[in-house]
This record gives structure tokens, sequence and C-alpha cells, in this order.
């Protein structure tokens, strides 16, 4: 180094660094370089009317302007031919020369949505203790950690599983001048006939403003916040500025390259933007099956890799015009079929057949567009071809032929962002022959309205399709029915972990909760979150009282419950006659009108054996019998300790589990006990209507006996509505719910069904007991339900607000904690009987797990 060159960097210091010695003259060509966001059309706003002004961006050369208007929509999960017929009338009531482009994005923005469930708990709920240890906000930051990294990567190494929010854009771009008022007032007009259109076919929609199309645009132009590298923060539109200059920012660099356009943000990662046009499609194809073209849904190899949009685009045409061509076409293609040389060339054949069944639609009253199809891609640039191997496998399963956009990245990025069909854009889209001529039937079956269900309005819990869609749920979203819930899985396929993650999501929205168990499935979320773990012990040592008098608040209400369950005492075995039952009726009602809350099993023993039920009345044998079968649970019986006395169980704090595992040698008082809880935690149920209440019965449930009981099950089912309460059944098979009068009211009374991995057999059965209406694809998508250790658990949704397929992904802690494998449970026990708490206990085993 010279010594003026010492000079220079002594005094000018880091000012002559190679990364700022850029002449002066160079620094003025580069903000002379347009931005890549000039090809967009995007001018300004107009709030009032809730339309944009497009201009032709960096296409044609007469200068002019249009009106365009954006309507997101949930994606349905499925179509049949009404939504077809009904959807081709969005391109009969839009001018010749309208633009239209229905755009499916698979967002990686998830946060939002798992910010809304972790914000549930409401603020009363730190009145009750529960958020003593803030463990609601730990596990949610452990959870939403964990989701986010499988928004940019797949969550497990061996297949692709990205975690995703799919959003269906319609946009419009009508050749109106937005300078004039009757064109404007046209276009809103047109605007609110596309409503009526797609709630007709169940797709209500909200209307876009400029921060919703910035943000959406800002995806494929700032890739960071599509690999959800960087916190994003949105966009927010100012309206002193064109509307495309806020799309992106100065710090970010693009190039074309032969197969893509290359970018980089301030010195990050390479990435690439790939673009990819439908070249031939399929012979036939259904809307129906446009839900595959996201990923195949029974096989995981078949599955998109990184973020990307699908849009059909499509340009109406004038239908007279349109018909005259298209006869015109449809004559030659028959003449050249008749012709000598159609025996060496069959596919004038199909030329022929193509354009009959253009006239047929056409005749049925379909209309004639312009169309093609754009895929675009975002992915780090070294993982490039692997993303595109990957689409193009998807999409050629189905029978589209996907051709790579060389050199014509720009021209097909445009042509897939929403609201860019200008007049000018359209005209260079012809130019390059890049639109093909369909009827508007073609354009509805392949336009991208189909995903995977996305759950209700409220995310309590949260699970994820087969193609990453993030679906949230909550058993009170149920407007139509009831709040029950059913759930079967076969031993291991995870039923135990997803209603322990049920328990712990409705615990930290505020809800109060009783299980009742065997096998101590839930004793480590009860230590966790500070519930009341009741056991019940030998008769010698028993300090539980569960004195059923105690809790009636009205005889005549309580009944229906109460005369089931000493009904059970007296008969565990067999049913009672009428007699019998109406005796023990009488008989608990002069206990009661007698003694009140004071009353006792021993009251109702001493009144039977009399063998008469008043004074003036005759003597009766068969009372007295009934006297024998009670005594057990009296004062002279072996299990008096349970019954005499007051109920000194109430039920203090919001997660209540009742552990039968101790009363197994006892069948018969077991399932008394199992009657006896179900009756007091009916009585808190129904005490208030200010707060969610859920009972769950978890192997345990099959104790309660038919016949009488089956009328106690669904009294408390139907009633449990009215106060915002819930009641659910757990089992390993589908088979066990129609044993009896009981069980079957169990699923009857349940609108919302959980089904895990299943035998074929028991997939069956639903269908012949009616429970669900099974056709072919639906058993296969049923049956295809599985688990995968230490990775998920699929879960078949069955409810009156939807149905789907979702994946029950934990983040290793949750994991571990909800775990009812031997192993994993023996070794924390091991841990916290030596005084570790729960939660160390658990990372210690995280940690070695790790190693």
């Amino acid at each position: 180094m010279s010594i003026l060159q010492n000079l220079k960097t002594v005094f000018n210091g880091e000012r002559f660094d190679p990364a700022d010695a850029v002449p002066v003259n160079l620094l003025r060509e580069f903000a002379s370089i347009p931005r890549l966001t000039g090809m967009l059309p995007y001018l300004a706003w107009l709030p009032d009317e809730e339309l944009f002004v497009l201009d032709q961006g960096d296409f044609g050369q007469k200068l002019g302007k249009s009106l365009g208007f954006c309507i997101e929509t949930a994606p349905q999960t499925g179509a049949n031919p009404e939504m077809e017929r009904v959807l081709s009338s969005l391109f009969l009531s839009c001018p010749v020369g309208t633009g239209i482009q229905i755009s499916l994005y698979a967002s990686p923005h998830i946060l939002p949505r798992l910010r809304d469930q972790a914000n549930m708990l409401p603020e009363s709920q730190e009145a009750r203790g529960l958020r003593h240890k803030n463990i609601f906000r730990e596990l949610a930051r452990r959870r939403i950690g964990y989701y986010l990294n499988g928004t940019g990567q797949s969550l497990f190494n061996d297949q692709t599983f990205l975690l995703r929010d799919y959003r269906c854009v319609l946009s419009f771009t009508l050749p109106l001048d937005p300078e004039s008022a009757a064109d404007v007032e046209e276009a809103v007009r047109i605007r609110e006939s596309v409503h009526a259109t797609l709630r007709s076919a169940y797709l209500s929609g909200d209307n876009w403003k400029p921060d919703q199309l910035l943000n959406f645009v800002a995806d494929f132009f700032d890739h960071e916040r599509a690999m959800i590298r960087t916190p994003i923060f949105p966009i927010e539109y100012d309206d002193t500025r064109i509307l495309r200059d806020q799309v992106s920012t100065m710090e970010i660099a693009s190039a074309v390259a032969d197969n893509c356009i290359k970018f980089r943000k301030n010195g990050a990662l390479d990435t690439a933007l790939q673009c990819f046009s439908v070249r031939r499609y399929p012979r036939s194809f259904r809307l129906s099956n446009m839900e595959s073209l996201i990923g195949d849904y029974f096989r995981t190899a078949l599955a998109m890799p990184c973020p990307y949009l699908i849009t059909m685009g499509a340009v109406v045409q004038d239908y007279e015009t349109a018909k005259t061509r298209c006869m015109m076409k449809a004559a030659r293609a028959t003449q050249a079929a008749g012709s000598y040389m159609a025996r060496f060339q069959p596919d004038l054949q199909d030329r022929k057949h193509d354009w009959d069944r253009v006239l047929m639609s056409l005749s049925n009253g379909s209309s004639i567009v312009q169309m093609y199809h754009q895929i675009v891609l975002v992915s780090e640039f070294k993982n490039a071809a692997r993303c595109a191997h990957a689409v193009q496998a998807v999409w050629q399963a189905r029978g589209f032929d996907l051709t790579r956009d060389i050199y014509l990245q720009h021209h097909a990025m445009t042509a897939a962002m929403p609201c860019t069909l200008t007049p000018a854009f359209q005209a260079d889209l012809r130019m390059f022959g890049r639109l093909n001529t369909k009827t508007s039937d073609n354009a509805v079956m392949t336009s991208p309205f189909l995903a995977e269900w996305k759950g209700t309005r409220t995310p309590v819990l949260t699970l994820f399709g087969r193609r990453g869609q993030i679906m949230g749920f909550d058993l009170f979203d149920n407007r139509s029915g009831n709040y029950n819930f059913a759930v079967s899985a076969l031993s291991g396929a995870g039923k135990s972990v997803f209603v322990n993650e049920l328990v712990f999501r409705y615990l930290g929205r505020g809800a109060k909760i009783w299980i009742i168990d065997i096998g101590r499935s839930y004793m480590h979320l009860c230590e966790l979150l500070d519930g009341e773990f009741i056991t019940f012990s030998d008769e010698r040592q028993n300090k539980l009282c569960l004195n059923p008098f105690s809790m009636v608040q009205d005889i005549n209400n309580d009944m229906e419950m109460l005369l089931p369950m000493i009904a059970r005492m007296a008969s565990p075995q067999a049913e009672l006659d009428n007699f019998c039952y109406s005796a023990l009726s009488t008989a608990i009602k002069r206990v009661w009108d007698n003694k009140g809350k004071k009353a006792t099993i021993t009251d109702i023993f001493e009144l039977l054996r009399t063998g008469k039920l008043s004074e003036d009345g005759g003597h009766e044998r068969d009372l007295q019998r009934l006297a024998v079968a009670l005594e057990p649970y009296t004062r002279h019986g072996v299990y008096a300790s349970y019954f005499e006395g007051d109920a000194n169980i109430h039920f203090q704090k919001d997660l209540v589990v009742l552990e039968l595992e101790e009363l197994n040698g006892k069948k018969s008082l077991q399932a008394v006990v199992m009657q006896l809880m179900l009756y007091f935690i009916s009585q808190e149920m129904y005490r208030h209507r200010d707060r969610v209440k859920i009972a769950v019965f978890d192997e345990a449930w099959d104790l309660i006996r038919e016949g009488a009981s089956a009328h106690f099950i669904e009294a408390g089912y139907r009633k449990a509505r009215k106060y915002r309460g819930a009641f659910g059944s757990i089992t390993q098979s589908v088979e066990d719910y129609y044993k009896n009068e009981t069980t079957r009211a169990m699923i009857e009374n349940a609108d919302w069904l959980f089904l895990l991995r299943q035998k074929p057999e028991s997939i069956e059965r639903l269908g012949k007991e009616g429970k669900l209406s099974i056709d072919g694809y639906l058993k296969r998508q049923m049956t295809s339900v599985t688990t995968e250790l230490n990775r998920y658990s699929e879960i078949f949704i069955h409810s009156p607000a939807g149905s789907g397929v979702g994946r029950l992904v934990l983040d290793p802690f949750s994991m571990l904690l909800y775990s009812t494998t031997p192993e994993d449970f023996e070794a924390i026990k091991q841990l916290t009987d030596t005084g570790v708490p729960l939660v160390e206990a658990i990372e210690q085993l995280l940690q070695r797990k790790a190693q």
C-alpha cells in the first residue's frame, strides 16, 4: 500500500473501503434503473368505493387507467356440480375485456392464528391461580417457536411437511375509467354481483384494502417475508405514495437468470422465484380434483416443498364474436375429421370432439374466455431445482404438463399477481401466445378454489392438515347442535395425548374440566396445572364421602339422574323391573321429604326393609329384597365409608381428575362410583352458565350400564349445551359405542367425532349405523389415518362445522408431558419421586434424549 493510500485511509476512514468506493456517476445510473415493482399496475386506492386504480405498469405504450377489486375467501374442501354451475356465472356478469384471476397462496404466515390461540386466556384466570407459574404462556412460547420452524423447512427429515395457511383471492380488473362516475358505479355493482355469486357457492368473502394487497404481493418481492427468516413487520398503506412503490424496499436486488429470478436482500442468502405455466391440460377435469394440485392427499412424496402461488387467469370475450369463431373452427375440424388424411392423423378426430364439446357448452349458456395458469415458487436458490421437480411431479400426476417460463420470468410473475390483467397486459399475453381459448366451464373446473379445511372461527385447538394447513377449532363453535364429543382410537394411536391437549387448551381458555379415568393418563398434566387428583383408597383408609343426597338441589329435577344411580347399587348385574324401579323412586322421595340433604343410602335401606312404603300400604316382599341388595352401601355394609355422612368432594379447582384404577377389583363399586361422579359433575355443570365446562370419560365410560343409565346419559348430554357444557367419551374402538343403549346414546348425542387410527371394520360399522355417510373416497380417507410415533397423530374430525383430517403435532416438551408410554412415565416418576419439579424433570429427560 502506498503512502498516499495510507493517508487516505487515516483521514477518510471507511469511505474508501471497497463497499463504499463507488463512483458518483455509477450511483446515478443505479438510481435510474427501474424497480422491479414497476411491472405492477397498482396506482392508487379509492377509499369510499373500495376500488383500486390501475394503470398499464411496464406493459403497453398507450397510457390508460382501469379499475379493480380483490375479494378473499376461505378455500373450500370439496366441490359438487351445483357449485361448478354457480361459479360459471362469475364470467357472465362482467363486461368484455374483464380480467379475472383466482389465486391460491400457500402462505407461511401462521403466526396470527397462533397468537389468537395464545391470547385466549381470560384475565380472571390469574385469580383462579392457574397461572402461578405462568405455565400457559411458557408452553405457548415453546409451541409457537416449534411451529414457526416448520414454516420455512419441513418438520420431518424424511418427508415434506411445511406449515401453511392457504389463502384464496379473486381479483377483477375491469376496463372501466376511474374518472367516470358511471364507470365507478358500474364497478361497485359488479363487485356486489360477484359477492352474491360467491355466497351462493358458500364462498363468502371480504373486500381487500390496500394493506392486504401490499402485504400479499410483498412476499414475492421480499422473500425473507415468505421464508419467515426475520420478524415480519406489516406494510402500512401510505396514501401519499403510489401504491406499487410501497411493495418493496431499496435493500432488495434482483437479476434474471435462465430459469428464475434471483433475489438477494442486504447481503443475505440468494433466493429464487421460479415461474411455471401449463402447456397442456388433461382431457377431462373437475373442480373437485383441484385440491390434489397442492400435494397428493395420500402420497406424502408428492408434496410442495416451498411457499407457492397458483393463479388461474381468464379474460372475458365477446360472446357473439367468440361463438362465430368457434363455429368456424368446429366446421373446419369436422371437415378435417372426415377427410382422407384423418386415417393417418388420429388427432383430427380428437380435435373434432373438442370443438363439439365447445359448441355444446355454448348452447348450454357458457361463455368463451382466454385462459392461462401460472405457478410461482419461492425458495432458496440452492433448493430451486428440487422445488421445481416437486411441483412438476405433483401437477403431472394429475395430467397437467408444466413448462418452465424461461426468459419471460417478469412477464410470468406479473401474470401470477392479483389484479394485473389490465388491457395493456392482456395484449402482451396475446402477443407472446400465453392465452388459450377455453370455455368458462373450463376456467371454473381448473380454478384453485380448493385446499384444506381451516377449522372453525375460534382456534382453541390447533391441528395441521396433511398439506400443512393450520386448522384451529373449538367445540363450542357448533351453532347447529351440541358441544359433546366422542374420541375413538386403537391402543397406541394417541387418543390420550389428543385429550391431554384438548384439556390443556380449554383450561387455558378458562374452562372447568372433570376427567374420570382408569390408568393415570392425566396425572402429569394435573400436577403441572395444580389440579385436583382424586384417588380412591381401601375402605379402611378411605376419607372420601360420596353421599348423593348432599348434592341434591331440587329432588324433582334431580330424580332423573339420582334414580338410575341408586338402581345400579340395588342391581349391579341386571336391570330392575318396573315395580322395583317405581318403588325405589318412591322410597327416594319419602326419604328426601323426611331428611333432605342429611339423608343417606341407609335411610332408604331402613324404609325398604320394612316391606312397606307407607304406614297404610301393603307388605311387599320385593321391597325387602331391594333392601338386602342395598345393604353393602349402608352403614352396615362394606362400603359404608363411601356413603355415610356429608359428601366431601367439592371440586374446588378448575381441573379435577378422578382416578378409578384402585377400584378395579370391585367392579360393582367402581360402576356406582362412576355414576356418582357423573351425578356430582352434572350438579356442578348446571349451576352456572358463565364459563365453559367439560366432563371427560376416558377408559371408564363403559362402566355405565344400559337401560336406565342410557336415559341418565341422554339427559346429561342434552342439558349440558344450555349451560355451556360438553361431555366427552373415549374408546378404543367404534364398535364399543354400539354395545348397548347407553353407549349408543353417547355417540348419537355427540356432534363432534374424533377418529384416530381405526380398523376397517369399525369404519364400515359407522356407515351401517348411519353415523357417517361413507362413500369410497371418505372410506379411503378414514382408513389412511395413521400415527407416527414421536411425530404426529392423525385425527379425522367430523362435525356440523366441517370435516377433515388434521395432524396433532406437538413440541418435544408437550409430547413428553402427555406421554403414556411406560418408559417415559416411569422415567418422569423416578425424577419427581426424588423431589425434582415436573418441568425440570421433563427438561432433564429431553436433554438425555438429545444426547
